[in-house]
């Protein structure tokens, strides 16, 4: 399952390397060395004792957040900081971005740490459930929008995505602030392989489920869509 997951990982790092390799260096710079900077991590661990919270566990938790949150957070600043890898971002196409998120099929590893007695079931079932619900109708939906159709489904799939993600934020932050008593305690989330999906699965999740968002909400129903890199903007018909 660990290998299946990098391999899912690394396949996505390799295709979003090629895609903007002509379109923003920028870009293709930054989805490697993303990627290989969660490795390194997940290979190393972030809590570690899997069932249990330790002394040092608020401290290592709350870099694990700012680690996990920093590519939204500069996702949400490319405007600024870098608007032609903003424009380049743009060019991805919507069924691109729905059919990446096939990797979440990576969510069966919740009921294997569910199995093993490492994960609290609300989490593991919550998780691995709207993750593989998630990744097997990823290519329905891209082929809906591939077509020009499937705009409001599109934008109930993306809200469900991140739910999806958003309870398991919330589950395990919850835990550890004690404000909810999980056993087993969820702190195997900070161990392989679950520290690379939350450290580059997910924030890549959220920024697609975003950008998606950003272009469905803003283009008519029924009408394909694309980005524009002279323009930088949506392009829809």
């Amino acid at each position: 399952m660990i290998f299946t997951i990098y391999g899912l990982a690394a396949a996505i790092v390799a295709g979003c390397t090629l895609f903007f390799r002509r379109r923003s260096r920028f870009l293709a710079v930054i989805f490697p060395l993303w990627f290989a900077l969660a490795v390194v991590i997940d290979q190393t661990g972030v809590f570690p004792v899997a069932g249990t919270w330790v002394a040092g566990d608020f401290l290592r938790f709350v870099m694990f957040g700012a680690l996990m949150s920093l590519p939204i957070i500069g996702y949400a600043a490319l405007p600024v900081l870098a608007p032609e890898a903003r424009a380049a971002l743009s060019t991805a196409p919507l069924w691109g971005l729905a059919g990446l998120q096939i990797y979440r099929i990576g969510g069966v590893a919740f009921f294997f740490a569910l199995q093993d007695g490492l994960m609290p079931a609300v989490l593991a079932l919550s998780a691995g459930i709207l993750d593989v619900f998630i990744a097997v109708s990823a290519l329905g939906v891209a082929y809906l929008l591939r077509r020009g159709l499937g705009h409001r489904t599109a934008i109930a799939w993306n809200l469900i995505g991140l739910t999806d993600l958003m309870i398991a934020i919330l589950l395990v932050a919850a835990s550890i602030f004690g404000l909810l008593s999980l056993s087993p305690a969820p702190s195997a989330i900070g161990q392989s392989p679950f520290v690379l999906i939350s450290l580059f699965q997910l924030p890549l999740a959220v920024i697609a489920h975003i950008e998606m968002l950003r272009r469905l909400l803003g283009a008519p129903p029924g009408r394909g869509c694309s980005g524009s890199l002279s323009a930088g903007r949506l392009r829809c018909g």
